[in-house]
């Protein structure tokens, strides 16, 4: 039918139709209304995001603008790499303008997210625990900006924090390691330790690797450095020193000189992040890696669909990259080159606990 035709049939209706289409039309309002304003509980909110129906965004919702602000280094090839790599997904799957800005020094944090609003984006992303406390400040001065905080703890009317639990990955490779460990020994390597998200990494590591074997030794050293390789190299150097024949770092730049020493001493690592088995592929055995192509899928559908709701989302593991039926964002990397040399058994029984973990028959805490 066209516009005319449309509009010449309007005019046709008599009073009694009119009132009748008015009335349905106010009940239809009423349930949406509704359905709307039903309670949602914060941990089911994640998972009943990720598994609606979405569109290709329209004209209107192409043209939002967002910023990508985060301490990291882009460069990094882990924490500074995904956060690219996340803004790069933004683009291509929702067709939104992404500005980048990385390596922000944590005192110029709340001035950077005041020149950013200060500019009108319709969206900051903001990657770091540091930005949490200054995210809330800024937030209330612009009621009409959302933020969102990857790895935060806070929220409010438009703040929404992401905070997956990195430490069902960690629990997978501390337990790998501990059953490939000749020397009973391995270790982990942060880059500061006041940050909650690492301390939970760190005790999902040992966990999993007691879990396998309770005698395994597992050494904790923290840089209080996120962008120095020497310091990381020399901390993977002690450990393997005293032993360590596996070690994970959770690092960014400093994690590098993880990787390196144990290249340089014949030993195995773990990258964190991001998939960093190309930085030593016969050293890096696997990683745990943020899925950047999901990470902000229900929070954009939540915006798309005008229902954005300040909360804090907790995804845990996936089991396969990019899984469009499980609602976790973090999983475990191929094994690549050593794909051969695991022994089916080992390989077998961290499937298995892979499994457990995801159906919640091992929890980490």
């Amino acid at each position: 039918m066209t516009g005319i035709q449309h509009r010449n049939s309007i005019q046709k209706l008599s009073s009694r139709e009119i009132f009748v289409s008015v009335i349905l039309a106010a009940v239809l309002v009423t349930w949406i209304a509704i359905i709307m304003c039903s309670s949602v509980s914060f941990q089911n909110a994640y998972a009943q995001a990720q598994n609606k129906s979405f569109q290709t965004p329209n004209s209107a919702n192409q043209s939002l603008k967002i910023a990508y602000l985060t301490d990291g280094l882009f460069s990094d090839a882990g924490w500074g790499a995904f956060a690219y790599n996340a803004g790069q997904e933004i683009i291509s799957k929702y067709g939104y303008e992404v500005s980048f800005l990385d390596n922000v020094s944590i005192p110029n944090i709340e001035t950077t997210l005041k020149d950013y609003a200060d500019r009108d984006y319709d969206i900051i992303i903001a990657q770091g625990y540091e930005w949490g406390n200054p995210v809330i400040k800024v937030a209330q001065k612009y009621p009409d900006i959302k933020f969102i905080v990857f790895t935060g703890q806070v929220k409010s009317e438009n703040v929404a924090s992401i905070f997956p639990r990195q430490q069902e990955a960690a629990y997978l490779l501390g337990a790998l390691a501990s059953m490939l460990s000749k020397n009973h020994t391995i270790g982990f390597i942060g880059g500061d330790e006041k940050y909650p998200n690492l301390k939970n990494i760190y005790e999902g590591y040992k966990q999993g690797a007691l879990h396998v074997n309770s005698t395994t030794r597992v050494f904790e050293t923290y840089l209080g450095d996120w962008d120095n390789e020497s310091k990381g190299r020399s901390a993977a150097l002690s450990q393997i020193k005293e032993g360590a024949d596996f070690l994970l770092h959770v690092a960014d730049t400093s994690g590098q000189g993880v990787i390196q020493a144990a290249k340089e001493k014949g030993i195995y690592a773990f990258g964190a992040v991001s998939d960093q088995n190309k930085l030593a592929p016969d050293t890096v055995v696997t990683s745990f890696v943020l899925d950047p192509a999901k990470a902000y899928d229900s929070i954009f559908k939540m915006i798309y669909g005008n229902n954005f709701t300040g909360m804090i989302f907790t995804p845990g593991l996936e089991l396969t990259k990019n899984s469009t039926t499980e609602d976790g964002i973090v999983y475990i990397a191929p094994f690549h080159g050593f794909q051969n040399k695991i022994p089916a058994d080992i390989q077998a029984k961290f499937s298995q606990l892979a499994q457990d973990v995801r159906n919640k028959k091992i929890t980490i805490p």
